[in-house]
């Protein structure tokens, strides 16, 4: 929380002799007093958690505070155990910032007092106006920075990352990860400016839960970047997961996606070397869009030999020479092609392929003759082995089968 907005709110506290709080436009806490007076569990979880619970946001939103001219009294309401409140929209030039709180219980605040709070709300919404414009600032640097630092030029990336560590927005110790979170449109759906600003949303969310000065992110056409120091990556570990159901959250419309996905880079030890990481994490992605079971995050050192194929020219995917064998099974019987990838992924084990299938061990010796005679490879060689292999995992990856 900002300094002066707690001032604010200390300041308020201590004029009326009773706790004060202010929450965002979406009811998560930003600043609250020491606690004087009676207290509630909503006000105890809040403090903890720093966010309303969702059944209590939804209780709010249809309450339409947002539309209020002034104090609102909140009575009290067994369903959430709540003590009755006063909530003063916080708004400045006519742009809502969030709400003043103060608990209305044992002796309600009079007039007096509601006139100090509407002064501290005023006094608020400029301190949350200002923020917000040197956050815009900030971001807009940090994107600019981010962006050169994506750049095919040695020499932008370079000046990109001094630029970005002597300014003090970025702390580049030890390694940076990207992560990048996109949402696989269904046939005829694209990306629109809504979908940019609830990506964006969901990186800056992410943001806030990362150690000062060690991420940064931007939304590009697609998809959302974010960068952030392994150090931090490794205070919270499931920070993909996060930025992917964060995204998924703030999309809607499930039936415009196949899927939202996450894919992570690796770590790489310079800062001017990140946008390898960036380009690893678009590579999960693209595996993701063909083989659902990558989903939701998909992470490049989990690719295993999709990372390195993901990293070849279409055409020379396409060149492996497999392509009449792997029709050849298919037409012949779809259960080949399965039989075959199983037995090549478990490196020749019958007895595994057979348990994989479920089908007795008899079963798979047949379908491994059937194979070889329709495809002309001899599978006990492993040169053949090999090309079989990485031509049906090239197949996939190109979505023909």
């Amino acid at each position: 929380m900002s300094e002066d907005l707690q001032r604010v709110v200390d300041t308020l506290a201590r004029q009326l002799g009773r706790a004060v709080a202010v929450d965002d436009v979406h009811f998560r806490l930003l600043a609250y007093s020491a606690q004087a007076g009676p207290i509630d569990d909503m006000r105890a979880r809040v403090v903890l958690t720093r966010e309303a619970p969702p059944e209590a946001v939804a209780w709010l939103r249809k309450l339409r505070l947002q539309r209020a001219d002034g104090p609102v009294r909140l009575p009290t309401t067994d369903e959430f155990d709540l003590l009755p409140r006063v909530a003063i929209p916080i708004r400045f030039q006519g742009v809502q910032f969030g709400y003043l709180w103060l608990i209305d219980a044992d002796e309600p605040v009079d007039d007096a007092g509601l006139a100090l709070a509407g002064v501290a709300a005023d006094e608020a919404a400029e301190v949350l106006f200002r923020e917000r414009a040197l956050g815009e600032l900030h971001d807009a640097r940090v994107g600019e920075f981010l962006r050169d630092l994506m750049s095919d030029d040695h020499v932008a990336r370079t000046l990109a990352a001094d630029g970005l560590v002597e300014s003090g927005l970025f702390a580049a110790r030890g390694g940076v990860v990207a992560i990048v979170v996109a949402p696989l449109p269904v046939a005829g759906q694209d990306v629109d400016e809504g979908d940019r600003l609830a990506l964006g949303a969901a990186l800056r969310a992410a943001a806030h839960t990362m150690p000062f000065r060690e991420s940064m992110y931007l939304v590009r056409p697609g998809h959302g970047l974010f960068v952030a120091t392994q150090r931090a990556m490794d205070r919270v570990p499931r920070l993909a997961d996060e930025l992917c159901s964060s995204a998924v959250q703030r999309l809607g419309r499930a039936d415009r996606w196949r899927a939202v996905v996450a894919g992570v880079g690796r770590p790489t030890v310079r800062l001017t070397d990140v946008a390898t990481s960036y380009q690893q994490a678009l590579d999960a992605i693209r595996v993701a869009d063909v083989i659902p079971v990558f989903r939701p995050v998909a992470r490049h050192d989990a690719l295993g030999i999709y990372a390195l194929l993901v990293a070849q020219p279409r055409e020379q995917l396409r060149s492996m020479g497999v392509e009449q064998a792997i029709t050849a099974l298919v037409d012949a019987d779809p259960a080949l092609l399965v039989t075959a990838e199983t037995f090549l992924d478990r490196a020749g084990d019958s007895r595994a392929v057979a348990e994989r299938l479920n089908v007795h061990r008899a079963t798979i010796y047949h379908r491994l003759r059937r194979i070889e005679q329709l495809t002309g490879f001899d599978l006990s060689d492993g040169e053949r082995r090999l090309v079989l292999h990485l031509g049906i995992k090239a197949a996939r990856l190109l979505g023909d089968i």
